[in-house]
């Protein structure tokens, strides 16, 4: 099949059903989307790569990102990517702060609840632990890996992969 005839060949509502599903289920456990297109192989090592680095990630002390207003844009494509984690991402997040917090926005001008700002100097605290920059790259890692594992199970239930 040529290029031309892959980009003008149209999905199925089937296919693309398959995919979606794929890909949420993915969201929602890393690999699981592998396991529902029946490639478990691929579902176990993808789980045990987004499990450990994640579990590294809170080990040595990693943070998640924030939305910050000295640099919105950046700080907010951060905190999507986290969103990749699935469900595991707030409890994470409350887990290492003791409140799923997102924003910064808000802090200096008092409009930030209590429990919110308490977590935020949790968070700024665990900056100067040891560990803490391999911790956030770990955590990083994580949630991209997890968007790649995402969009792997995408294409392989949409027939655009094997």
């Amino acid at each position: 099949m040529t290029p031309s005839e892959t980009r003008a060949r149209r999905l199925t509502a089937e296919q693309v059903r398959r995919g979606l599903l794929a890909g949420f289920v993915a969201w929602l456990i890393p690999g699981a989307g592998h396991l529902l297109l029946r490639r478990p192989r691929r579902a176990a090592v993808f789980f045990g790569l987004v499990t450990l680095a994640a579990t590294l990630g809170v080990v040595f002390d990693g943070n998640l990102a924030v939305a910050d207003p000295r640099a919105p844009v950046l700080t907010r494509l951060q905190v999507a990517a986290d969103l990749a984690l699935g469900p595991a991402e707030p409890v994470i997040r409350t887990a290492l702060y003791g409140a799923p917090v997102y924003s910064r926005f808000g802090l200096e001008s008092g409009r930030l609840s209590r429990e919110a700002r308490a977590a935020l100097e949790r968070r700024e605290r665990r900056f100067f632990r040891r560990w803490n920059h391999y911790g956030t790259a770990y955590l990083l890692a994580a949630c991209l890996m997890n968007l790649l594992v995402i969009l792997d199970a995408w294409d392989i239930g949409i027939g655009r992969k094997d």
